[in-house]
């Protein structure tokens, strides 16, 4: 399986379509021994600053505790929009939609990524490789934006021959569903998720399942 678009590194709001919804991405390369996740959310600030045409030091992201999910603001407040970040070995990425929760996660294809199947299921498996399902898993879980721990194995996930993908997220209390893209950005590969899947109780129990860090 093969990603549906490319991403060209440093081009600050390309516009792609998932599902019905317009999503802002972009990818840079950090400078030598800039912090990561400061780059990133310089990059998020200046999509949204691009598109609003406001000043860069207008618009700030910040990371709500204790889940650590992004929220942008301006002067005026919080902005009615979804931002997600990313990063992986030397690249950063964000993404940014009016309308829809959005996530977005980066893999290094180069890399070998061992220990993976213990999170996935077959027919994810046999759809698409395990580092571009994991990154749609990561992308899924930051769109659903329900704040708890990420469980690899509630994210269902289930690949096209497009380079798209739909998913369903599902916790002890709430559900969430939507669809993504598979993106290549040189030698990386981006996962952007989308939803409206409103926030709601789902019945269940846990099931015992090791939570793991999302990046």
């Amino acid at each position: 399986m093969t990603a549906a678009a490319v991403v060209a590194t440093g081009r600050v709001g390309l516009k792609i379509v998932v599902g019905g919804w317009a999503v802002d991405v972009a990818t840079v390369v950090p400078a030598p021994g800039e912090s990561l996740s400061a780059a990133a959310r310089r990059l998020a600030e200046r999509i949204v600053a691009g598109r609003h045409g406001l000043p860069a030091g207008a618009v700030r992201v910040a990371s709500l505790l204790p889940s650590g999910r992004p929220i942008v603001s301006d002067d005026s407040g919080v902005m009615a929009l979804s931002v997600s970040m990313a990063h992986e070995r030397g690249l950063v990425g964000a993404a940014v939609c009016e309308g829809a929760g959005v996530g977005i996660d980066i893999v290094d294809t180069t890399v070998a990524r061992t220990g993976l199947d213990h999170w996935l299921v077959d027919a994810e498996l046999a759809a698409a490789s395990p580092g571009m399902v994991w990154a749609a898993k990561e992308a899924a879980y930051k769109a659903a934006g329900l704040d708890a721990t990420f469980r690899p194995l509630r994210v269902t996930i289930a690949p096209s021959g497009d380079g798209s993908f739909s998913w369903t997220l599902r916790d002890d209390w709430r559900s969430a569903a939507g669809v993504g893209r598979f993106l290549e950005a040189g030698r990386y590969l981006l996962a952007v998720a989308c939803t409206d899947t409103a926030r709601r109780s789902s019945p269940g129990r846990s099931e015992g399942v090791e939570a793991v860090p999302c990046s």
